[in-house]
């Protein structure tokens, strides 16, 4: 039976992805993600144990013995490593594809990436979202006291290279699919129905209506600008490192305002606008990722400069 294994990476649609298309399609029989976080994330290098992990594995088979149709998909952008820890300082997403590979070797590997300028913008408004309270270049450059001691973003998680050749080495080059987050957004229609097709299962008729309904709304400006001031009194993710108290269901009530006025049309529009990054922090990406990304655009046979990527 097909496997596919999604990894993300963060911010390029994996909310999407598994809400609105691998739910959806008929096909496709979508593993419980904090099930599969369980086998392969909640367990410390010593404990990981192939045996157990191999064993659950063969029970997701087991139950699709009668539907042969089907593929497996395991889709969790937490598997590439989380954004605001550098996938925790950059050991997790190499254990984590040893891990899968030694349970599911013949797998077919999904990775997304997106250009760095936006990703890390995103990435940024996010971490707000989350209940952050930095500024753009703080979250960025902060480098004070211990990383391990706590969340901190990390520039090398998105040299996409590494974890890209790295996939490649286990499972072969066959088997790893990269996915350029900026080409799927020109048609995601065709796109997920080519994929479908490539994968051996049919389109799905009515994608058309399911790209139209969008999912894990970005903050706006406005909202990033006043969550920063708001989120100083929610305490209860180990993102915020500057609550002055945590004032309970303040923070769900928060959200519900910013929600509606990041639908109000004029904000809209001048977000549109809007950058979040500092020409610091512009300058930074634009020679940080130029040397991976001409190596991944050889590797990929893809101008990643015509998608804005910095080369």
């Amino acid at each position: 039976m097909k496997v596919l294994i999604h990894i993300g990476h963060h911010k390029t649609g994996s909310t999407f992805l598994q809400k609105k298309v691998f739910k959806n399609h008929p096909n496709i029989k979508l593993i419980n993600r904090y099930e599969a976080q369980k086998v392969f994330l909640k367990k410390g290098s010593f404990f990981f144990e192939r045996k157990i992990a191999r064993k659950w594995f063969s029970e997701q088979v087991s139950s699709l013995q009668k539907e042969q149709n089907k593929i497996i998909v395991i889709s969790d952008e937490e598997l590439s490593g989380n954004i605001h820890t550098g996938g925790n300082g950059g050991y997790l997403a190499k254990e984590v594809a040893d891990r899968l590979f030694s349970v599911i070797p013949d797998a077919h590997i999904l990775i997304f990436i997106r250009n760095q300028f936006e990703i890390i913008e995103s990435a940024y408004r996010q971490y707000i979202k989350k209940g952050g309270t930095f500024s753009a270049n703080r979250y960025l450059f902060d480098k004070t006291g211990h990383y391990h001691r706590f969340p901190q973003f990390f520039f090398d998680h998105f040299e996409y290279n590494h974890v890209i050749k790295y996939y490649t080495s286990l499972f072969g080059e066959d088997n790893v699919h990269v996915s350029i987050y900026e080409k799927m957004r020109e048609n995601i229609s065709l796109f997920f129905n080519d994929f479908f097709s490539e994968l051996g299962i049919p389109p799905l008729d009515y994608m058309e209506k399911i790209v139209q309904k969008r999912v894990n709304e970005r903050f706006s400006f406005a909202s990033v600008a006043l969550a920063r001031i708001t989120n100083r009194f929610y305490g209860a993710d180990s993102i915020n490192r500057r609550v002055i108290f945590n004032i309970p269901f303040f923070y769900k009530t928060c959200k519900r305002f910013y929600k509606r006025l990041d639908n109000i049309s004029l904000i809209k529009s001048l977000d549109r606008e809007k950058r979040m990054l500092s020409k610091k922090a512009v300058d930074h990406i634009a020679l940080r990722y130029r040397d991976s990304n001409r190596e991944l655009s050889d590797m990929l046979g893809v101008d990643l400069g015509v998608y804005g990527y910095p080369v």
